[in-house]
């Protein structure tokens, strides 16, 4: 579990969302928050005693939030901080290995393209740590919410996303469900059918990594409720599925930067452009507890 976790906040109905979700965490955890808030300095250029007067007013909203916390939930938010700037800049560079940056996205009408620019888009694709997004929706739907959900396939990237993932679920006391998403090679050439028998050692291939990843959080984890789900499906599909009820779910990022992580259509970017949970991304420079190294027996 990161050693921080920092709310992005700003009194509208999306940053209430994710402060509800690091409240929640943080009752179950002890997982303390940060509150930043972000004036944004570009709405006001050129126009200084607006930008005093806003910075102040937003203070004193930022002031009255937290002396709501305070008494609601005592303990649970250790500073809040009010920034002027680039809100995007501001905000990845508190995105360091060792924290959870926590966002929220507001309810979302068109087409999902629109939100590929989105503040939570544009903070998982630039963070080096981890970033939640969490959506807007209903107090008593996000309260029944349980357990946590984890895709990996394989890779160090997916490996990351695992040794997060099974941290945050003990320490919330959850359940964890593995789950790894495939397809067959060149299933979706209609004119190609792939032989029955290398479908069936690829199936056999991947159930087999998959089972080793489960042993691994099991011995880094004795105590912890996990289970693995083998999916012959679409990875972005099928991990909205099985997520569509989950406290949250982890994916790692491939690393990449710039506009290739953007365009490439990446399951992380997918994920998070169609939220069916709160979604934490893993960055490729997020600190995860190393797994416990398995004990061999001697004859």
């Amino acid at each position: 579990m990161p050693a921080r976790t920092v709310v992005c906040w700003n009194g509208s109905e999306a940053a209430e969302a994710a402060l509800a979700w690091a409240l929640r965490r943080f009752r179950a955890s002890g997982a303390a928050i940060a509150i930043v808030d972000v004036v944004e300095y570009a709405l006001y250029l050129g126009d200084s005693a607006a930008l005093d007067r806003a910075r102040s007013q937003e203070q004193d909203r930022l002031d009255a939030r937290t002396g709501e916390l305070d008494g609601s939930d005592p303990g649970a938010v250790v500073s809040a901080e009010l920034l002027v700037g680039d809100p995007l800049e501001l905000l990845t560079a508190r995105a360091d290995g060792e924290t959870l940056l926590v966002v929220g996205t507001r309810h979302r009408i068109g087409p999902r393209v629109r939100y590929g620019w989105s503040l939570g888009s544009r903070l998982a694709t630039a963070a080096a740590g981890a970033v939640a997004v969490v959506p807007v929706e209903e107090d008593e739907a996000a309260a029944e919410r349980q357990g946590v959900v984890v895709g990996v396939d394989g890779s160090e990237t997916g490996r990351r996303a695992l040794a997060f993932a099974a941290a945050e679920a003990e320490k919330l006391g959850a359940s964890l469900t593995i789950v790894h998403c495939w397809v067959a090679p060149l299933a979706e050439q209609p004119l190609v059918v792939p032989d029955d028998e290398f479908v069936t050692s690829q199936e056999s291939e991947r159930r087999e990594m998959l089972d080793d990843h489960e042993r691994t959080v099991r011995d880094a984890h004795p105590g912890l409720a996990v289970h693995s789900v083998l999916l012959r499906q679409n990875p972005i599909s099928g991990l909205r599925l099985e997520s569509e009820h989950a406290a949250m779910l982890v994916v790692g990022s491939r690393g990449l930067t710039g506009w290739k992580r953007t365009w490439l259509g990446s399951v992380s970017h997918g994920l998070i452009l169609d939220l069916a949970a709160p979604t934490i991304v893993v960055g490729d420079g997020t600190v995860v507890p190393a797994a416990r190294a398995r004990v061999t027996l001697g004859a």
